[in-house]
């Protein structure tokens, strides 16, 4: 017989002077007296790193145990106190999974106290990785339940929760609402409760949980919210009342929160000093992992506004390097897309600062570090398994850096720890090693291993120059100039918001198709902004573009040079979506003799979507090609695809497509058949496939777009190609002509039948075209991504 003692938090329980029970549990599993299954001790062990580390796995298994005699409430209590423990280790991932768990026990309990404590930590697990919708709601659930339950102190972090989303989304005065509300709240509660509370031991320990609440209500519900609304002051004392409780009750973390909030008014007062001292004696703090991110941002702008670029630079990297540490831990791409959107800022920083410097090749090293990142984890998830990858190798590096970010976050420093971490780094090298001697690919899927400058110019064609971009949110978009032999750097003044508003007032020129004039005075003004600063007067043999931000919907080859001459006819021209993807597609380029696979107008079910010029595309290819194999009509089916994607190496598909900017991976090439899964390829589906292709071209509307996050990761069709097999892909960046489409590709095959190289192949086609049709709307929307031989 094994005896837990349960302490609830509700303070309708403490009302009524019940703060604790005890259960006789015969034949549970075993556990350790040293974990009570009290709410107040087992916060306590949450306090530090070290007792956290070893109450994640004790609450679980009593959770686990709890839940498998079908004692939900009692569960949902234990895997409560196990969210709080993988909140302070820095392991996001394993505090969701809690989460769900919790609030799954508590809704089985049939208990609105057990479900709010639960609903609650979910919002904050939810808020703490980017997923405001879903947090909003646990939150809004949490305060219900919470009222149903008669529990102020649970209704106070909603309130404390929802004022972090709506600050985050930029509701600022609600925000402080929303804090202010839980502040007084929880302030209310103290003043009622503290004497009749700190009357006996376990009544001080929830006095102490409450007071560190308050706390974490004044920082992150009051003090942070002032700071967003410039009101220096109010923010300042807010900090500085929840320092002196951190302080009082001995909490460690919340004293380093509240140094680190003084840090920041500091900094946002220009009070440059000020912010080095509060911000470095929050490091000394001990702070926890999550924390650290936040404090050395600020503490390298802070170096940085010193003129101190080396120990910015430090701090900045350490920042990035924490970034990845916990984002490597995440496991559903959706999580790490929403973790990794809003701190590409401080990969911006740390560029600028290497700028600054003088350090353009490491800066460069960044830009491919800060755009690869995303897209290297979305196809590290979900991608990866689809396409059959070995799920045990997956488990196997996905441990090794969990006992990394485990021993990382441990605070003291003994020479016997920096043993065990240097053996666990070993370790991890040992396996990263392990995978790239069989698939550089899949390692560099597992952790960021992007190409560095030196790899880059050694991969650049002989006579290339390559174009990199970088648009930051502090009014400048960076550009290198690559060739294999130098490197130089241009700063263009015009960040995020402009090039934005530029990139889409020339498209709208464009699709107008009426104001020629006013489009070429823009397309040379482009040109002069975007281009000529990293050309010069240089006429390179071909020319590599990486765009970034907005740029990558920016046609350049409809910019103008020239009077009446367009870039295109300057050089030819093609498209990578990262300088280290070239490590990729070189390695995918195939030779030998081409087999075509020709898609064109499948029957939709609905005669207003025929596309009659995309058959005669598809018809026209085949007659060029004979022996390719056709595919129009009711024939145009997703099994036709199937049945192809094996057996040819060039595909064409000619067809409408759907992109899903809310669901880019859900976006679609439309085949044959009424509208469901069956008449749809999904960029899901084909990132699972596993093609042998040299060329895909997608002669289809809009198949180049997808989701631009601040992350710079544009999931769509084409990279979904890209990955699937094939080095290289044509895409269209609007609703293209049927006609001119049509015409361009004839153009197109005739030219590659001529042995030309594709991006050439495609440069002839689009000049010819230029020539019948010569506004860009007609023949621009074209470019090759990827190899151009």
């Amino acid at each position: 017989m094994r005896q837990y003692s349960l302490s609830l938090p509700s303070t309708a329980l403490l009302q009524m002077s019940v703060l604790s029970l005890f259960l006789l549990l015969p034949g549970c599993a075993t556990t350790d007296p040293r974990f009570p299954l009290d709410y107040a001790a087992g916060m306590e062990l949450t306090y530090q790193l070290e007792t956290a580390r070893e109450a994640l796995p004790a609450y679980r298994r009593m959770g686990e145990d709890f839940e498998q005699r079908g004692q939900y409430g009692e569960a949902a209590f234990a895997y409560n106190i196990a969210v709080s423990s993988a909140g302070a280790l820095g392991r996001p991932q394993d505090a969701l999974v809690l989460s769900q768990k919790a609030v799954e026990m508590g809704e089985r309990s049939g208990s609105a106290g057990h479900l709010a404590v639960a609903l609650c930590r979910l919002g904050g697990t939810y808020s703490g990785i980017g997923l405001t919708d879903k947090a909003i709601g646990a939150f809004e659930r949490c305060a219900e339940a919470a009222r149903q339950a008669g529990d102020s102190w649970q209704v106070a972090g909603s309130h404390t929760g929802l004022s972090y989303i709506y600050r985050k989304l930029g509701s600022r005065e609600k925000a402080l609402e929303h804090g202010r509300t839980g502040a007084e709240l929880l302030h209310n509660l103290l003043t009622i409760k503290t004497f009749e509370w700190s009357r006996s031991p376990q009544g001080r320990s929830v006095l102490r949980n409450l007071e560190r609440a308050y706390a974490a209500t004044l920082i992150q519900g009051v003090g942070w919210s002032h700071i967003h609304l410039g009101q220096w002051p109010q923010a300042q004392d807010a900090f500085q009342k929840a320092l002196a409780i951190g302080e009082r009750i001995q909490v460690a973390h919340l004293a380093t929160e509240a140094r680190a909030g003084l840090g920041v008014t500091a900094l946002r007062q220009k009070d440059l000093p000020g912010a080095v001292t509060h911000l470095e004696g929050a490091l000394r703090s001990s702070p926890r992992p999550g924390m650290i991110v936040t404090i050395q941002t600020n503490l390298g702008r802070a170096y940085w506004g010193l003129g101190r670029l080396p120990e910015a630079e430090d701090a900045l990297r350490q920042a990035v390097a924490r970034i990845e540490d916990v984002r490597s831990l995440l496991q559903s791409e959706e999580l790490r897309e929403s973790f990794f959107e809003d701190k590409i800022g401080i990969y911006e920083g740390l560029l600028l600062v290497l700028l600054q410097q003088g350090k353009v090749a490491e800066a460069f090293d960044v830009s491919e570090r800060a755009r690869a990142r995303a897209f290297l984890d979305l196809l590290g998830n979900r991608v990866l398994l689809s396409r059959g990858r070995s799920q045990a190798l997956i488990a196997e590096e996905q441990a090794l850096r969990q006992r990394i970010h485990a021993l990382r976050s441990l605070p003291e420093d003994s020479p016997a720890l920096r043993q065990e971490l240097d053996l666990a780094r070993a370790a991890y090298q040992a396996f990263l090693q392990r995978v790239r001697q069989t698939d550089r690919e899949q390692a560099s899927l597992m952790t960021v291993e992007p190409l560095r400058l030196a790899q880059v110019q050694a991969l650049l064609p002989e006579g290339s120059v390559l174009l990199e971009y970088f648009v930051t949110g502090q009014g400048k978009t960076i550009l290198w100039t690559v060739d294999r032999q130098s490197v130089a750097v241009t700063s263009i003044p015009i960040g995020r918001r402009g090039v934005a508003q530029q990139v889409q007032a020339f498209r709208d020129l464009i699709a107008a198709r009426d104001r020629q004039a006013d489009l070429e005075r823009t397309a040379h003004a482009l040109y002069a902004r975007f281009v000529q600063p990293g050309l010069k007067d240089r006429q390179p043999r071909e020319l590599l573009l990486v765009p970034h931000d907005a740029l990558h919907y920016l046609p350049f080859q409809a910019l103008m040079s020239g009077s009446n001459r367009y870039l295109l006819q300057d050089v030819p021209l093609y498209y990578y979506t990262s300088a280290s993807l070239m490590q990729f597609t070189r390695a995918k380029a195939q030779a030998g003799p081409s087999s075509f696979f020709a898609l064109g107008n499948p029957d939709f079910h609905n005669i207003t979507l025929s596309l009659r010029y995309a058959q005669r595309e598809a018809l026209g290819i085949n007659a060029l090609f004979p022996g390719s194999t056709l595919a129009t009509g009711p024939a145009a089916t997703k099994t036709a695809v199937r049945d192809a994607l094996a057996n040819h190496n060039i595909l064409h598909f000619a067809t409408h497509a759907d992109f899903d900017e809310a669901d880019p991976l859900g976006s679609a090439l439309l085949l044959a058949g009424p509208p469901g899964s069956e008449n749809r390829l999904e960029v899901q589906e084909v990132f699972g496939l596993d093609l042998h292709a040299s060329l895909v071209v997608l002669s289809a509307c809009d198949t180049g777009l997808g989701k631009l996050s601040r992350a710079d990761e544009l999931t769509g069709m084409l990279r979904a190609f890209i990955y699937a097999g094939t080095p290289s892909v044509i895409t269209t960046l609007w609703q293209v002509n049927d006609r001119a489409a049509y015409e361009l590709m004839q153009e197109f095959y005739q030219h590659l039948k001529a042995e030309r190289n594709k991006a050439e192949a495609l440069r002839q086609a689009q000049l010819a075209i230029m020539q019948k049709y010569p506004q860009p709307y007609y023949w621009a929307a074209y470019q090759l991504t990827g190899e151009p031989r």
